[in-house]
């Protein structure tokens, strides 16, 4: 597995003018951008074509990386910028093609959950949606969380109780 400093000479040899290190970059984060994109949209299609256009911003200014910040931040940062801009773009997102698996509940209980909390983390304010994504899909830490997005520790931290409240609220009655 690669590290940082590994990204950091992929970089240098993608501004060097080998292509091949971008297909590196591409095939080290695609399945980590994809995974963000669907938590984030809860559909295939729209997940693939937003990492299509992750990848795509990436390729397109990574020449322009400054190599302070670690890459996996700046591209993370991309991710959640187009996540965003699809949210505003789309009013609304599509159903969610596959099911979260809970062994101790019927079927139909299962669905009827997914859908509850499926619908409860669309009625979040973004923000607050994608700190808890992060932080609870992800398993990032607040100040990283920060980082990713361009907001303080402090910051995310506000957003992710904010959006603990109101989840908690909308969904009551599986609390």
């Amino acid at each position: 597995m690669m590290n940082g400093d590994d990204d950091v000479l992929l970089v240098k040899e993608f501004k060097a003018g080998q292509d091949k290190a971008f297909e590196t970059i591409l095939d080290k984060y695609r399945l980590s951008v994809y995974s963000i994109c669907y938590r984030y949209t809860r559909n295939d299609e729209d997940a693939r074509e937003l990492s299509q256009d992750v990848f795509i911003k990436v390729y397109r200014n990574l020449d322009k990386f400054n190599e302070k910040s670690k890459l996996f931040t700046w591209l993370y940062r991309i991710v959640v910028n187009t996540c965003l801009s699809f949210k505003r773009k789309n009013k609304f997102f599509k159903e969610p093609s596959t099911m979260v698996e809970t062994l101790v509940m019927p079927m139909e209980e299962r669905l009827m959950m997914k859908k509850a909390i499926d619908d409860a983390l669309q009625e979040l304010p973004e923000r607050q949606r994608m700190v808890f994504i992060l932080r609870h899909y992800d398993g990032y830490k607040f100040d990283e969380i920060g980082e990713l997005m361009g907001i303080t520790g402090g910051a995310a931290k506000a957003n992710h109780h904010h959006a603990i409240k109101k989840l908690r609220d909308l969904l009551k009655e599986w609390l």
